[in-house]
């Protein structure tokens, strides 16, 4: 027995030796947000090998990336099958089925629901350090009607359990249950007090941007992301979410334009917002600014940096 217990951990580590190359350059895709070529890398991969656990798994990320919720979903699916073990898979799963049910009818959601709560668990009983399937519970638990199984009291465990693991991820899990309250201004102080203990962390600006972005509270929008670029006058991330402002709110425009210019000189992280969506939101503030030209021209770059954007695909036919 023990002979073949020892010819099986042999066999699956010469399996994932030789996992495909196709999958590795799907994963280096993806990774890049280069969505359409990781795409059909991964496809090609998962052709090749339709038992490639992670050929799969970024392949439903990537699906996801491109909003196809339900060709995701039977990716991860597969992938979830084929390793029961991972949580990441099962919360990605999860997530897939949950898009779903944001444009589905009631009776669709109702199908959805037990199963999107059930990989939410999952997750969590895999991994019980993961705030983000935590976060993705409390999504569940205040979006889902109580009769499929929605809890404030149960997102409240979820935001405390988060903030245990993770103070910073606390701060905005408690906020986001009073968003979802409509306490907007307790949301706030949630996110204030976060900036103001993690001074050079973005996110808190942005979770209180959104907020009152949301609220089109404009000038409270603005000011989180403005106060983190004076203490932290180098960052880019920071330095397109004013130009994502300016678009979005039709103010500020000059400094937006100004603030795009220079991200789009850079040489962002993979982690940052994409040249594409800085040349789109560019083209959004040409647009106000009544140049048609320019923002024609800004569409255009981001086309040619991302063509499945569908929206620069539906700027340029305005400005055309």
């Amino acid at each position: 027995m023990r002979a073949i217990g020892a010819g099986l951990v042999l066999f699956a580590a010469g399996a994932a030796a030789f996992a495909s190359p196709r999958t590795d350059e799907g994963v280096r895709l993806f990774e890049a947000r280069r969505f359409p070529e990781a795409r059909a890398a991964l496809e090609a991969a998962v052709q090749e090998d339709s038992r490639d656990t992670r050929a799969l798994y970024y392949l439903g990320r990537t699906l996801m990336a491109q909003n196809e919720p339900e060709k995701a979903a039977a990716a991860l699916e597969k992938s979830v099958a084929l390793d029961p073990a991972s949580a990441e898979k099962h919360l990605w799963l999860g997530r897939a089925w949950g898009s779903q049910a944001q444009s589905a009818n009631f009776l669709k959601q109702a199908s959805l629901a037990p199963k999107i709560r059930r990989e939410f668990e999952k997750a969590v009983e895999l991994d019980p350090g993961s705030a983000d399937a935590r976060f993705s519970l409390i999504e569940y638990y205040i979006n889902a009607p109580g009769i499929m199984g929605g809890s404030l009291d149960k997102a409240r465990e979820e935001a405390a359990a988060i903030a245990r693991l993770d103070p910073l991820r606390g701060y905005r899990a408690r906020a986001r249950i009073l968003e979802y309250e409509k306490n907007w201004d307790a949301a706030g102080a949630e996110y204030d007090r976060a900036a103001r203990q993690f001074p050079d962390k973005l996110e808190p600006a942005v979770w209180g941007s959104n907020l009152w972005a949301g609220q089109k509270n404009w000038s409270r929008a603005f000011a989180p992301i403005e106060a983190f670029l004076s203490r932290n006058p180098a960052s880019l991330s920071a330095t397109y979410q004013i130009g994502r402002l300016a678009a979005l709110s039709g103010e500020n425009l000059d400094r937006g334009a100004e603030a795009l210019t220079r991200y789009l000189a850079s040489d962002p992280r993979p982690e940052d917002p994409p040249l594409a969506a800085a040349q789109w939101r560019l083209g959004q503030i040409l647009e106000k600014k009544g140049d048609r030209l320019g923002a024609k021209r800004a569409y255009e770059e981001a086309l040619k940096l991302d063509a499945s954007h569908k929206e620069a695909k539906e700027g340029l036919k305005r400005v055309s």
